[in-house]
């Protein structure tokens, strides 16, 4: 029906007209009748307000009237002579006989006279009836109560009305109580009368145009009850009892009003109430609802009945119009249909002049343009299906003869589209590509497959990946998803739809599109394009070779310049420069001169080292050879160190260093050297770029991260030159007029270091306010396996532990101070020979040569040296070679080695054995002092070592470094007995885990154990 209803018009504007209809003729009834009924309301309260009034009044005016009567009767003579002479004379006696007969026939005449009185008596005080009309209450207790309580001293004149229910009768009834009194004015009894309520029920019962089922009543009060006195049901009243409504409730309170409520006899009534205090009742007016309001109800069912005819009349009426207008529309819609059905030469038939005709008229004038128009469609797309097809033969013409790759897999993992440079760069025929049910027949390796994941998770990215090609060839493939907005467009990579290429979206943009993209796409699939980039890999080889060769070339010669400078430096501080004693001033003007032009030699030596440092380190970054000592560490130990470093500079140019560091601040993971480095190039660039004022250094905790802040006081950057600070060799500013200041490299690898450990580094700046560079770095977190395996730094341990022997002072040191110690140096470099000759014969020792690594092992074989020092990149037999060879002689693997070298590879001489390592340019104070430790200590050859743990990273790496630095190491496990193990074998130096510190205790406290050293490795 409801569908039907949906689908005829006719049927919707009769059933709406019905609806509206209804709808309004409910409405005016209950208008009327809430407003009738409103009116009715008051009108009825007026009406049962006068009749309490009335009956209130009528009420009181006949009690009144019988009180006067009894006090009337209490004043006549014969009543109070004979009462006196009854209370006064005995019972016994003629007098009281006399006046007790006397006092019943006074008593007859008085209720032959008033109708109203039920009963005369005389009562003592003590409620005792002496004589009454009813002689079998004489003699007897007068049921009234304590007739006392209704008198006072001052009150003894006073007569009151008593309401109750008679126990003879059951109606109401009531007495008036009037004190009797002797000559002397003293009671002496009490005269009590009983009044039957007729009167006052027919004052009440009488209906004063309250209608049919108005109703007056009086309730009074009876012990804790509320009783009808009169009214329309006190006739079949039963004694005491108890009823209730909210207006009898009201009343009793002592409340006048009036309201719609359900009278004693549960019936819904509209009732006046009223409180009459002096006689302690309450009267009440009703009149039932269902009378009062049936006007209104009757109006209601009155208009009801009227509207409801009209509407029916106008149904009729609306129902023959809304044909008329239906008709021609619904001639109009079938011609539509036949229309949207492929019928164009369909007609809307003209039926009327208005505008529903006109419609019809502007309906089939549509339908002859749109025939038109259809012819005009297929012509044109006949022509547009002919050009999208040129169009994509030229696409794939273009796709074909691609050099790249180009791969396009479906959502379900299948190859849809490829081009045939695909097939030659991996090795596969298109044959196999095409028959390829899964891409991951064809790509084998992780990559590809991690990128089409990628591209699935997050659409709006593009992501990358190298691969290994056949042929020892590199790949690098760029994926993108195509995609379906839920609007219905695609979008494939970063193409928009204007035509032209997006850029890379940023980081802000890539976490928006993120989170909509698993809400507002449909993935279609991933398109790859892959390019053999095996040729820039090996130019980036060549780059990073030729800058690490160029940088290492420089080396050599630089130690010699800056060898020499320093000595040249030092023999004129020394020997020429104090004596020469001359007055005259061009003589101390050409000291001055010459000292200060040695001391800039120095000083750009020394520049130039550093410049050098940082292109080798950049060298070592791409080619991701950098080594990371990754440790947790207290960031406060960097920044002291780092200010420390720095503190020449503050001084040189009278700056105040200023740190505001927060308190308990968590520890980091990171390598300590690396984070130094980068700290003082901060603060080396705020100093250099700041000429008064201070450097602040802020430290505080950020979320997970500690966030550390250089803060200036110099010359600023502008906004547009901020991001090029991290680009490699860049340096801001006007770089025709301004003098550069270094490399351009300090703050790229300082970014690169940031990055390593998970941070990241960034400026805010200002022109002419200075500048703040700030980084983060994650709070420590262990890597995973750390917690298992504890991390030995095998450099340190071999370190302190050739310090435990070097320094053991044992008895039987043979070591010969008397006779010079020789050294034996080996470099191809004649003039780094020169420089090294130089600096150890002027403390004191006998210098050999060997130019290359042949003539060097004859040169120790035919006379053992004291110490070597050996340069690692020579013609023939390299420095590594060399110290293999040595080390591996049971004669000359005692000999101390130190390295000296322009490579930095500690790790691998620390394998071979080598003593020391030293790097070019050289530091002749660390030289000199890694020299005499190594001559003054002894040799560790033959030491005995017991190595206890089964949990060390790499057991046999540690076990051959200390053989090849001489050690005669063992193993036992933790779990083995160790006192016996020390007992069997006698090692000199025993490691062990810090869990086996009690053991070790108690083998410090065994005899003949006290020459044994203990190095205890922390986990």
């Amino acid at each position: 029906m409801i569908n039907l209803i949906k689908k005829r018009l006719l049927l919707q504007l009769v059933g709406y007209f019905s609806i509206l209809s209804i709808v309004t003729v409910l409405l005016v009834a209950v208008s009327a009748n809430v407003r009738s009924r409103d009116a009715l309301r008051r009108s009825v309260i007026d009406r049962l307000d006068v009749a309490t009034s009335l009956k209130e009044s009528q009420v009181n005016q006949w009690v009144d009237n019988q009180r006067r009567d009894v006090i009337l009767m209490t004043q006549l003579p014969d009543l109070l002579i004979n009462s006196e002479v009854l209370f006064s004379k005995e019972r016994e006696s003629t007098e009281f006989k006399a006046a007790i007969e006397l006092l019943r026939k006074f008593m007859a005449d008085i209720s032959t006279v008033k109708p109203n009185i039920r009963q005369i008596s005389i009562l003592t005080n003590n409620g005792i009836t002496i004589v009454s009309t009813d002689k079998l209450k004489e003699g007897k207790y007068q049921p009234l109560g304590n007739t006392t309580t209704y008198f006072t001293r001052d009150q003894s004149r006073i007569i009151v009305p008593n309401f109750y229910i008679s126990p003879i009768s059951g109606k109401a009834a009531m007495t008036f109580a009037a004190p009797l009194s002797n000559k002397s004015g003293d009671r002496i009894g009490v005269v009590a009368v009983d009044l039957d309520l007729q009167g006052v029920d027919d004052i009440i019962r009488q209906n004063t145009g309250l209608g049919s089922s108005g109703e007056t009543y009086i309730v009074g009060r009876l012990a804790t009850k509320n009783i009808l006195l009169s009214g329309g049901g006190s006739d079949n009243q039963e004694l005491a009892k108890d009823i209730k409504s909210e207006g009898i409730a009201a009343a009793a309170l002592g409340k006048d009003g009036e309201g719609l409520y359900r009278n004693y006899k549960n019936v819904p009534v509209l009732g006046s109430y009223i409180w009459i205090d002096n006689l302690d009742l309450a009267l009440l007016a009703e009149i039932s609802q269902a009378e009062a309001f049936e006007p209104a109800d009757r109006l209601a069912r009155d208009i009801l009945l009227i509207g409801l005819s009209s509407a029916g009349i106008l149904l009729t009426a609306v129902y023959l119009i809304a044909r008329r207008i239906s008709q021609p529309i619904l001639a109009i819609a079938d011609a539509a249909n036949q229309v949207s059905g492929g019928n164009l030469n369909s007609q809307a038939p003209v039926l009327t002049e208005d505008e529903i005709g006109i419609l019809a008229i502007a309906f089939n004038q549509m339908t002859s343009q749109l025939k038109a128009s259809g012819e005009q469609l297929a012509d044109y797309s006949r022509t547009l299906e002919q050009k999208v097809e040129q169009r994509t033969s030229e696409i794939k013409a273009i796709i074909d003869n691609m050099v790249d790759g180009l791969v396009v897999v479906d959502g379900e993992d299948r190859i849809t589209q490829f081009n045939p440079a695909i097939a030659g760069m991996i090795g596969v025929s298109s044959k196999a590509i095409s028959r390829a049910e899964n891409y991951s027949e064809i790509f084998k390796g992780d990559e590809i497959a991690n990128l089409v994941a990628s591209t699935r998770e997050n659409p709006r990215q593009v992501f990358s990946a190298e691969f290994a090609l056949p042929d020892r060839r590199t790949g690098k493939a760029v994926a993108t998803s195509i995609f379906r907005e839920v609007d219905g467009s695609a979008w494939f990579g970063d193409v928009v739809r204007s035509g032209g290429v997006a850029s890379s979206p940023d980081a802000t943009e890539v976490d928006e599109v993120s989170e909509s993209s698993a809400l507002g796409v449909n993935y279609l699939g991933t398109v790859i394009l892959i390019r053999d980039i095996t040729a820039e890999k090996e130019v980036d080889r060549m780059k990073t070779d030729f800058i690490s060769t160029v940088s290492h070339e420089l080396r050599t010669p630089l130690t010699s310049v800056l060898g020499f400078a320093k000595l040249i430096q030092k023999k004129l501080d020394e020997s020429i420069f104090p004596l020469i004693q001359s007055d005259d001033k061009k003589v101390k003007r050409s000291v001055r001169q010459v000292s200060e032009n040695i001391e800039i030699i120095v000083s750009e030596g020394t520049r130039l080292t550093k410049l050098i440092n940082e292109v080798l380190d950049v060298a070592k970054i791409e080619a991701g050879k950098m080594q990371w000592n990754m440790d947790s560490l207290a960031i406060t130990e960097v920044i002291d160190r780092a200010f420390s470093a720095t503190s020449a500079l503050f001084e040189q140019k009278e700056l105040a260093p200023i740190r505001e560091i927060e308190s308990d601040l968590p520890n980091i993971y990171g390598d300590k050297d690396r984070l130094i480095q980068v700290v003082i190039n901060l603060i080396s660039n705020a100093v250099k770029f700041t000429e008064r004022g201070s450097i602040t250094c802020r430290v505080k905790r950020v979320d997970q991260s500690i966030m550390v802040s250089v803060v200036d006081q110099g010359v600023g950057i502008s906004e547009s030159d901020q991001p090029k600070v991290f680009e490699k060799f860049k340096q801001v500013g006007d770089t025709l007029t301004d003098k550069p200041q270094g490399t351009g490299l300090g703050l790229p690898i300082s970014r690169e270091i940031i990055e390593h450990h998970g941070g990241k580094i960034w400026v805010e700046s200002e022109l002419g306010k200075g500048s703040t560079f700030s980084f983060t770095l994650p709070i420590a977190t262990a890597p995973s396996g750390t917690e298992q395996i504890p991390s030995i730094n095998f450099e340190v341990l071999i370190e302190q532990l050739k310090k435990r022997v070097m320094f053991d002072s044992n008895s039987d040191d043979q070591t010969n101070t008397g006779s010079p110690k020789n050294i034996l140096v080996i470099d191809d470099d004649p003039s780094i020979r020169s420089l090294l000759r130089q600096e150890l014969e002027a403390k004191g020792y006998v210098v050999r040569e060997a130019e290359n690594g042949q003539e060097a092992i004859v040169k120790v074989r035919d006379s053992r040296p004291d110490l070597i020092t050996l340069d690692i990149i020579m013609q023939g037999i390299n420095g590594y070679d060399v110290a293999s060879i040595l080390k591996s002689d049971p004669a000359t693997l005692d000999i101390p080695i130190i390295i000296v070298s322009v490579l930095d590879d500690k790790n691998k001489g620390l394998h071979l054995g080598i003593d020391s390592y030293v790097t070019k340019p050289l530091d002749m104070v660390i030289l000199m002092r890694e020299v005499e430790l190594l001559l003054t200590s002894k040799t560790s050859s033959g030491k005995k070592v017991l190595v206890v743990d089964d949990n060390f990273v790499s057991i046999s790496l540690l076990v051959e470094m200390l053989q090849n630095q001489g050690f005669l190491p063992s193993t036992i496990s933790p779990q083995d007995d160790l006192r016996a193990s020390v007992i069997e074998l006698q090692p000199n130096v025993i490691i062990a885990s810090i869990k086996l510190a009690e053991q070790v205790q108690s083998l410090r406290a065994e005899k003949n154990m006290e020459h044994i050293r203990f190095l205890l490795v922390s986990e």
